[in-house]
């Protein structure tokens, strides 16, 4: 369908239609009041998270690597006689922002739309309630088709949240992992370096205390053989100055008797001589 169409049959398929969001031959679609974002594993990210209700223009994140489910805010009709055509707009597709939830919707279909999104990009995707993020195109069909009506979503269905409560596996939490797997290792090294460090210095202090043992021990056993040498020479000098007096006193006695004996020879010898002189 052409612009001018659009704006022609649109007021009565799309709730709360403005002429303003009509873009060539497609119409921009805004974010609704309810998503949900998967959980990343991350510390302090909730596995188990609830589906976010937004206020008027409140803003929401997704993270690189995870799921959102995303809910339009306008009610959307696709009549028998035509099906329609959804995308999101190149803008958020060059952030890393792709679909991943089907390109079509059926004829007969009413309700509001259900985007699956992903974020591929390198980095967090910002969005807010009322954001025109998506397009709607409408095709006709060469006859009306014999389908029932289908009901669309009026909120996300728990059922398809579940699944993604237990968290993704993406880059950035695997990221997150390794990094705090390399913190735990590094702090476990740190950990083992100090205690041996504390080893080293206490098997240096006991080396040390071992060493001065050994050589106080060593000092004293040295002291004790000078002593005793220094005994020994003592008691040596004793003895030998005793040897000396015991000759002097033998050497004086002999030379005593000797005199006598001398003395006594020289007397007889006179007394003898006295007495062939006398008269």
């Amino acid at each position: 369908m052409g612009g001018e169409r659009l704006n022609e049959e649109l007021p009565s398929l799309i709730s709360e239609f403005d002429e303003g969001r009509l873009d060539h031959s497609s119409y921009r679609l805004r974010i609704g009041r309810e998503v949900y974002v998967s959980p990343t594993g991350e510390p302090g990210d909730p596995r188990n998270k609830p589906r976010t209700k937004l206020k008027r223009g409140e803003g929401f994140t997704i993270p690189a690597g995870q799921f959102g489910f995303i809910l339009t805010a306008e009610t959307v009709q696709v009549p028998l006689a035509a099906m329609a055509f959804i995308s999101i707009r190149a803008g958020y597709k060059f952030r890393g922002l792709v679909n991943v939830s089907g390109f079509h919707v059926d004829p007969n279909y009413e309700g509001k739309l259900l985007f699956s999104v992903f974020n591929a990009g390198p980095g967090p995707i910002h969005l807010s309630q009322g954001e025109e993020c998506f397009l709607i195109w409408y095709a006709d069909l060469d006859k009306p088709s014999a389908v029932e009506k289908k009901k669309g979503y009026s909120s996300i269905p728990s059922d398809l949240t579940g699944p993604l409560a237990s968290g993704l596996e993406s880059f950035a939490s695997l990221h997150s992992k390794i990094n705090e797997n390399e913190k735990a290792i590094n702090d476990r090294v740190s950990k083992v370096e100090r205690d041996h460090a504390v080893m080293k210095w206490m098997g240096g202090l006991l080396l040390a205390l071992l060493i001065g043992l050994a050589t106080k021990n060593c000092a004293g056993v040295r002291w004790t053989d000078q002593q005793n040498i220094a005994e020994d020479s003592t008691s040596k000098g004793e003895a030998g100055d005793h040897g000396n007096n015991n000759a002097a006193g033998n050497f004086v006695t002999n030379d005593s008797n000797h005199g006598a004996t001398v003395a006594g020879a020289i007397t007889s010898g006179s007394n003898t001589a006295d007495g062939n002189h006398a008269p």
